[in-house]
């Protein structure tokens, strides 16, 4: 599952090891710091500690377990407070992360046009 959200943005998969368990990764440390930094004491204490891997997809992850991610979800939903995302993650004008959520918003935007396009 791949997620944005005010955080930052995570891929979240299903531990190879430990079933109860899912691995967040990141592309920035600082990412994961916020979504951990959000968690209440005793939910951080059950996560690993954010470990880096250069040479992997994803820079950074972290091990949570399954009922404390779906916690955060849950928080994360509530929490929405804004009627454009877009406008609620940006960092300045011309971020590095402005231009990569756009760009990703920009080829579903296209994908979903072809799609109707080809539906008429």
């Amino acid at each position: 599952m791949w997620i944005f959200c005010k955080y930052g943005f995570f891929s979240a998969v299903q531990h190879k090891d430990k079933t109860d368990k899912l691995l967040i990764r990141a592309r920035f440390e600082g990412d994961l710091e916020r979504l951990t930094g959000s968690l209440p004491e005793n939910e951080r204490k059950l996560c690993s500690s954010i470990t880096e891997t250069p040479h992997a997809d994803y820079r950074f992850r972290m091990e949570i377990p399954k009922c404390i991610f779906a916690k955060v979800m849950e928080r994360i939903s509530s929490e929405i407070d804004y009627t454009n995302f877009k406008d609620s993650v940006h960092e300045g004008n011309g971020s590095r992360r402005d231009f990569a959520y756009m760009r990703c918003w920009a080829e579903l935007r296209h994908w979903q046009d072809c799609q109707a396009e080809a539906d008429r």
